[in-house]
């Protein structure tokens, strides 16, 4: 049940813009017995659909600057691969 008001508690802090996930991952090892990699992945599953949600909607509200976003991509998808292949 607790975990449930931790969830709650989380959205609406996201729904304001101050990080969320923040709160759910310092909720969620304080107060339960979930271990800390279980805890990163429940941040996991509650940080991706917010994301692809707030793209979509940025997308339809045009506010995203291509100029800017694909160099960004590009290079966050090159450290990705560097990060995955060799160790920094």
């Amino acid at each position: 049940m607790k975990e449930i008001l931790f969830g709650l508690i989380s959205g609406v802090v996201a729904s304001l813009g101050m990080g969320g996930g923040t709160i759910l991952i310092l909720l969620l090892n304080l107060f339960s017995s979930i271990g800390q990699h279980m805890v990163q992945g429940v941040n996991l599953v509650f940080f991706i659909p917010t994301s692809v949600v707030a793209i979509f909607m940025n997308i339809k509200r045009k506010t995203i600057d291509y100029k800017v976003a694909k160099p960004i991509m590009f290079f966050g998808v090159i450290g990705a691969i560097c990060r995955k292949f060799i160790i920094i």
